[in-house]
């Protein structure tokens, strides 16, 4: 369990957005420190305030919890598909063709 992680992906998802830690802080009401610290893992939210961080990033709080969830490796597969399904229908096709091969030589 790597709660350090939860941090990391607030930043990723943030910057995804393009958005500053300035606006993340305004839209939940948090100071502009308090998210630094919380990207920076010196800090954990609260529950509310990790919800309120997930509904303004528009990403369910699992996404930003996977590495923390006993079931860490199902999280990271629902995400991925998240992510995979938010591509486009080609570049999908693409990464599950790659993804089949990777698992016919891993059942080799």
């Amino acid at each position: 369990m790597n709660i350090d992680s939860v941090g990391k992906y607030i930043r990723e998802y943030r910057k995804k957005r393009n958005m500053s830690q300035e606006t993340l802080a305004e839209m939940i009401d948090v100071s502009v420190p308090y998210i630094s610290q919380l990207e920076t893992a010196q800090k954990y939210p609260a529950l509310e305030t990790l919800i309120n961080i997930a509904n303004v990033l528009d990403v369910s709080p699992n996404h930003l919890l996977c590495d923390t969830m006993n079931d860490e490796y199902e999280m990271k597969r629902s995400v991925m598909l998240d992510e995979i399904s938010e591509l486009p229908e080609r570049e999908q096709e693409r990464i599950f063709t790659v993804v089949r091969a990777m698992i016919d030589e891993a059942k080799r």
